[in-house]
């Protein structure tokens, strides 16, 4: 009887061990920063996700050009820059075709915040002003 009681224990002891280590989760530690991936690069638009620019077409000019000359050294992806700038701009482009842009147009050139909530599809407002929460601690009391 002893010896059978033994044996039941033992099982019992191997079942909740092993139940233990089965319902076991892994600690996750994320750490949180406020600083942007893109943030090391020399660019103006990764240097502040808020930051939009306005820019005239002029006679000749290329879609690709003006990525170059205002995105270059961002890292951002080209094609979804050119998606992004004629959604927003279709007063600019013709069948909404990036090699038919017309001159003299001014065209918005989207903050990297506004490429990710067209992405999204989140509306905004191009004129709209970025929301900044404040990271301050309030004490009331005495």
């Amino acid at each position: 009887m002893m010896l059978k009681n033994l044996f039941y224990l033992s099982l019992f002891l191997k079942a909740f061990i092993a139940s233990n280590d089965v319902s076991a989760e892994p600690l996750v530690v994320l750490q949180y920063n406020n600083v942007s991936e893109l943030s090391d690069r020399s660019n103006e638009f990764t240097q502040d996700p808020d930051y939009s620019n306005k820019h005239r077409i002029l006679p000749g000019e290329s879609l690709n050009l003006i990525i170059e000359k205002y995105y270059n050294g961002s890292g951002l992806n080209t094609r979804f820059l050119q998606l992004a700038i004629v959604s927003l701009n279709e007063h600019a482009f013709r069948n909404r075709n990036i090699n038919y842009m017309i001159a003299d147009k001014t065209i918005h050139l989207p903050s990297i915040n506004q490429i990710s909530k067209l992405m999204k599809g989140i509306d905004f407002e191009i004129d709209e002003q970025p929301y900044y929460r404040q990271n301050n601690i309030y004490y009331f009391g005495g």
